[in-house]
């Protein structure tokens, strides 16, 4: 029901927001797109490096994912290691924990490579 009462209510606002901006406020200094149509400005790279996004944001994210990603193959090592040391001599428990170690291996390697080709890539100089 609550579900029902917010649909109905978001549906009735939607109007109201959208009628919020008339046609003289908003102002297009250039055509949008206009960077990547012909005769628009010629986007540079400079101003691609200099960039917010690109400069700071985007090798934030990339650096803290991959680091999220060889802890998490880590702690997938350690768990799967101790699947091993309790199996008991019980053949499928002992497969799981080799299957586990083996994939864990595998998304630590994954993970290593992915960093280095972000720092090759984030060290060439575009001229």
């Amino acid at each position: 029901m609550k579900q029902f009462f917010y649909l109905i209510l978001g549906i009735l606002l939607l109007p109201s927001q959208l009628m919020a901006f008339s046609k003289s406020e908003v102002i297009l200094e250039d055509p949008v797109g206009g960077d990547i149509l012909p005769g628009g400005r010629i986007l540079e790279a400079g101003s691609i490096q200099d960039s917010l996004i690109f400069s700071k944001i985007i090798p934030f994210a990339i650096k803290y994912t991959i680091r999220l990603a060889v802890g998490l193959a880590v702690l997938a090592l350690i768990f799967g290691g101790y699947q091993y040391l309790t199996a008991y001599g019980d053949d499928e428990k002992h497969k799981l924990a080799s299957k586990t170690i083996t994939y864990a291996l595998i998304g630590l390697i994954l993970a290593i490579t992915a960093f280095g080709i972000v720092t090759i890539i984030t060290n060439l100089k575009i001229t």
